[in-house]
């Protein structure tokens, strides 16, 4: 029955790996990931299997801090894209989880079949496929986006983590197998209950200081929006109260420009006209649509981009009836020109460009593009991936808003060309 053990034993080191890389963002392609992991991890595996073997599970427990998870966390740092507290804590996460389930069975297979490895071998065979399954299915995408955008506070989850690692550790081999002092498995069995509550309510206060960033940045769209709007409106009414002027007017220039021309004096009557069609022009308005809050955002972000010496080309034909909410998209409109007008300004002047085009049919599309320098990071939803702290929420919530409103969004980037597609 001896197989049965070394079977499970190598089977929790493969799933220990599996769900680390579940939560580990790495800095290099997944292919050559996949190398370095194997190559790496492949030899220190082998080597932690014959110590057990040899040692027994008591003897190597009081050394697998040292001779496997101190040198899987050195290689895996030097992989992570992120070397801080989230490395640590991930590290520590995907551990402690291994080991409860390890020392669990270890314990049930001691009371429920001492003589053979069946328990062991049983649950370790369905668990770990169940919660790998779990954690890629449900906790994934909340964690390497939290990971992504959340810098502040890993490092104190990290210490509890290690605290929780140490902690189980020393309770289950120290001064003895804990089977031999049974007094202290409700000590134990107390530990494990709390450890994964600890760590969904870490989780969830990360997610929560995430939220309150993407909050405090939407509002800080809806700010710029109202104040484009109140800017647009109060241009709009200055333009109507010089038409207004210009029309009152009109009358007494018309009766100047007859006796003008009665008296053949055409020269002044020329130099009246020009006069007269610069006063007209002052009295016009660029009007970019029909809708008003997304009219405001263009001028607002066209104007922007005018005076940061950023070509421009445009071409608009939106529909009479949006087929979303127009606030809604005025916002992901607003995002996608915030974030092309930034990546403009990080370019020479005659490098830069934003090229901007709405269609009405046969789908209600928008279009815009714009040229950038370096290198950009799309995630495993092809969403770009800021880098910068408290920034990138622009590009999620216009995918969110997309998936809200049954349409389709996409991020490309090529040959220093960058271009989002919406399609309603």
């Amino acid at each position: 029955m001896e197989i049965l053990k070394d079977i499970s034993v190598i089977w929790s080191l493969i799933h220990t790996l599996v769900l680390f890389l579940f939560l580990f963002e790495s800095r290099f392609p997944r292919k050559k990931t996949i190398t370095l992991t194997v190559a790496t991890m492949a030899p220190l595996a082998v080597i932690n299997f014959f110590l057990f073997a040899f040692l027994g599970f008591e003897k190597y427990g009081t050394l697998m801090l040292l001779t496997l998870s101190l040198p899987s966390c050195i290689i895996f740092w030097v992989l992570s894209k992120y070397r801080g507290g989230r490395f640590f804590f991930t590290f520590c996460v995907v551990d402690t989880i291994v080991l409860e389930i390890i020392y669990v069975t270890n314990i049930l297979n001691h009371y429920l079949t001492p003589n053979t490895y069946w328990v062991m071998f049983i649950i370790r065979m369905l668990i770990y496929p169940l919660i790998e399954l779990i954690v890629y299915k449900k906790l994934r995408p909340l964690y390497l986006e939290v990971q992504r955008h959340t810098k502040k506070g890993w490092t104190l989850f990290a210490v509890i983590g290690a605290l929780f690692y140490v902690a189980i550790t020393l309770l289950m081999t120290h001064p003895s197998p804990i089977t031999e002092r049974p007094e202290y498995l409700p000590v134990l069995v107390l530990l494990f209950i709390l450890m994964p509550i600890i760590y969904f309510d870490i989780i969830a206060t990360l997610r929560s200081q995430q939220q309150m960033h993407e909050m405090t940045e939407q509002e800080s769209i809806l700010k710029i929006q109202v104040s484009n709007l109140t800017a647009r409106m109060e241009e709009l009414a200055a333009a109507d109260h010089k038409f207004r002027v210009e029309r009152h007017n009109f009358r007494h220039k018309m009766k100047t420009i007859i006796s003008l021309l009665e008296s053949e004096q055409y020269e002044e009557c020329h130099m009246l006209l020009e006069e007269y069609n610069e006063s007209l022009e002052k009295t016009k308005i660029r009007r970019f649509c029909q809708h008003s809050v997304i009219d405001a955002v263009l001028s607002s972000y066209i104007r922007r981009a005018e005076a940061k010496s950023i070509k421009l080309t445009y071409g608009f034909a939106f529909p009479d009836v949006i087929p979303v909410n127009e606030t809604e998209l005025a916002t992901a409109i607003a995002n996608a020109l915030e974030n092309a007008i930034n990546a403009c300004e990080k370019l020479e002047p005659e490098k830069r460009y934003i090229d901007i085009k709405v269609l009405d049919r046969p789908r209600f599309i928008i279009q815009i593009a714009n040229s950038y320098e370096g290198d950009i990071v799309f995630d495993e939803d092809n969403i770009p991936v800021n880098k910068e702290q408290d920034h990138g929420f622009g590009t999620r919530y216009i995918a969110a808003f997309c998936q809200k409103d049954n349409g389709f969004y996409q991020f490309k980037a090529e040959n220093g060309r960058f271009t989002l597609y919406l399609n309603f």
